[in-house]
This record gives C-alpha cells, sequence and structure tokens, in this order.
C-alpha cells in the first residue's frame, strides 16, 4: 500500500521496448528507430501505422 508520501509511484517499465516494427495488415518487419515510436512510422507497402513487435 502507498505510504502517502508519493515516493515510488512513478512509470514503471514492463520488460524490454520492441526492436522490430511490424506492419499489422502484411506483416512486413522493419528495424525499429531508437528514440521513434513504431506507431509513428509507416509500413513503406502499405501506408499503415506499424505497432511494436
Amino acid at each position: 500500500m502507498p505510504d502517502g508520501t508519493g515516493r515510488g509511484m512513478g512509470r514503471q517499465r514492463r520488460g524490454n521496448p520492441p526492436t522490430t516494427c511490424v506492419c499489422p495488415k502484411c506483416g512486413k518487419e522493419i528495424e525499429k528507430t531508437l528514440g521513434v515510436p513504431c506507431r509513428s512510422m509507416k509500413c513503406p507497402d502499405c501506408d499503415v501505422p506499424l505497432m511494436g513487435k
């Protein structure tokens, strides 16, 4: 339970970030650019936003 001091309640990471972005439509995989979210990149074939793998 929280102790009321507000300490330790920051954002917690869930595992490792994705290293590959994948197109949800055609399945094409592209290496992720560090610092750029997959959803901000588009598939060069389908022009659909990518998802992290």
